[in-house]
């Protein structure tokens, strides 16, 4: 199965997102996301902000605002492995982000 995404996330690590994840999951539930690739893959290229998940380590939600809908967010979950590898586990829109998150990064500001 190919991957729908493959991209280098904002700190240098590769972030993928399976057909499977994409078509059986994400479009499942929101079948209106379809062609949000493009949304999907900035998020995790040139996030807003990043946030640990509180109850699980090795995930991580990356959040980007979504520029034809103000005051949203476009939220990427991403679920990293041992080697550093990150595989999308779900992708949707949000108003914030999720109460007891952690913010990791942020973009530098020159």
């Amino acid at each position: 199965m190919a991957n729908v995404i493959d991209v280098k996330d904002c700190r240098g690590y590769r972030v993928i997102c399976t057909e499977e994840i994409w078509y059986r999951k994400i479009l499942v539930s929101r079948p209106w996301m379809s062609g949000w690739e493009r949304f999907v893959s900035q998020a995790l290229q040139t996030p807003s902000f990043i946030c640990k998940d509180k109850d699980r380590e090795n995930r991580y939600a990356y959040y980007m605002i979504h520029v034809a809908r103000q005051n949203r967010y476009v939220k990427v979950v991403v679920k990293f492995n041992s080697d550093n590898e990150g595989f999308v586990i779900s992708a949707y829109p949000t108003d914030s982000g999720k109460s007891g998150e952690e913010l990791i990064w942020m973009p530098s500001r020159s």
